[in-house]
């Protein structure tokens, strides 16, 4: 081994060479000319066909609708994104034209194997070392450059070693990922039993040979004979007033949206009162908070207040506040997540794209099922019990796979830079 000279990549093999980028790859500027199937870049797939993008994702990439500006673009090129910074740079999986927006590189030499670079250029360190040249260039709302990238060296094996190093990766990563997919789907196995206990459980109760009758209401359908039918308003205190704050110099827990999730809120962050006082939504402790806006609401970013600053709340505009008075809290709290619930917000949702909410009428008129006082509790204790156990399997799973990426980075990393030998 030798010290290569460049910090971030350390030591490698006597017979590995130090190149600069530009020396291996060229900036390509080429216009599309005719009829050309228009590329777009992805971290998740590389560079493709917008068509297989729909396809994949379900959704609309930005189209240029200019095509005669487009770029040229052949398989097997690499691509500098907009986000190359955060996921490093990109391979074209398939030929066609591509935003000017973006940088074309294309091999100078045939020293280099495609397979080899495709690894090293989303390598850890690589994309640290990239993006150390575009931060301020990023802030400024500047596009990544081609300088950018000659600013980083590259490390050059024979081609023979570059081939053996990308065969050898092929294998391990695509191992990896495929244990990587197992897990996840397992955790949304999990979500989804989670979503479904609770759902049966709020609805139809905990002793499965009781008697049911009609509720008479089509999205409820059959509950316990004994069970109530009331509109939340009846049980509920809704957007309590913030006058009920009285003191305002003095610190009380802020709950911006990215805090709110997964049935918890992070009550990390402090404000004075009297900073937020006006424009944003009052809580205090033991009160639920729940989001009104899409994602958000479908996704059941939901929680009860605990732990507040003075045990008072102010947060984003963008959710409700709701206090229980003829109803168990906990009860409510998970009644709020079931199924039938979200789905009949969201279809009341006003608003166009991003903005939809869902109305306050919607909440102080819905109906539900109502237990006995000691059923609401049994209930609350019950779903307690069992969702802490399936969020403690989910959160196992999410560490396994935040493991496994991990130890898939610092693999590409060694035998990419020859700290490792296949």
């Amino acid at each position: 081994m030798k010290d290569s000279g460049v910090e971030w990549i350390g030591e490698i093999p006597e017979n590995w060479e130090v190149i600069p980028s530009n020396l291996l790859f060229y900036n390509s500027s080429i216009k599309a000319v005719g009829d050309v199937e228009q590329l777009t870049a992805s971290q998740k797939y590389g560079v493709i066909s917008q068509k297989r993008y729909i396809q994949l994702e379900s959704q609309m990439p930005v189209q240029k609708i200019n095509l005669s500006d487009l770029k040229i673009v052949d398989a097997g090129d690499f691509v500098i994104s907009l986000r190359s910074f955060q996921g490093g740079i990109e391979i074209a999986q398939e030929s066609g034209g591509i935003t000017p927006a973006y940088t074309v590189l294309k091999e100078r030499t045939r020293n280099t194997y495609t397979g080899y670079f495709k690894y090293f250029f989303k390598s850890e360190m690589y994309i640290q070392a990239l993006r150390g040249t575009v931060l301020d260039t990023i802030r400024e709302g500047k596009a990544i450059r081609f300088n950018n990238f000659s600013m980083v060296p590259l490390v050059l094996p024979s081609q023979v070693e570059q081939k053996k190093i990308a065969d050898f990766l092929d294998e391990k990563t695509t191992h990896i990922d495929s244990i990587i997919s197992q897990t996840k789907k397992s955790i949304e196995a999990f979500k989804a039993y989670k979503q479904a206990l609770i759902t049966e459980t709020v609805t139809k109760g905990l002793n499965p040979d009781v008697k049911m009758r009609d509720s008479g209401i089509e999205w409820i359908g059959e509950i316990p004979e004994y069970w109530k039918i009331n509109k939340l308003k009846y049980m509920i205190e809704f957007e309590p007033p913030k006058s009920e704050v009285t003191v305002k110099n003095i610190e009380c827990t802020f709950l911006p949206m990215e805090k709110l999730k997964n049935g918890k809120m992070n009550t990390d962050t402090q404000k004075m009162v009297e900073d937020v006082y006006s424009g944003y939504s009052y809580f205090k402790e033991h009160d639920i908070v729940l989001a009104k806006v899409t994602p958000c609401f479908e996704n059941g970013n939901i929680a009860i207040a605990e732990g507040l600053t003075n045990g008072i709340g102010f947060g984003t505009s963008e959710i409700f506040t709701i206090r229980s008075k003829k109803i168990n809290t906990k009860f409510l709290f998970y009644r709020l997540q079931e199924q039938t619930f979200k789905n009949e917000g969201k279809s009341t949702m006003y608003g166009t794209g991003g903005l939809k909410r869902i109305p306050g009428s919607f909440i102080l008129n819905y109906k539900i099922g109502l237990p006995t006082n000691e059923e609401q509790q049994q209930i609350a204790d019950f779903l307690d019990e069992k969702t802490t156990h399936i969020d403690s399997l989910i959160a196992d799973k999410q560490k396994m796979v935040q493991e496994l990426e991990k130890y898939k980075k610092s693999l590409i990393y060694e035998y990419v830079t020859g700290k490792k030998e296949v």
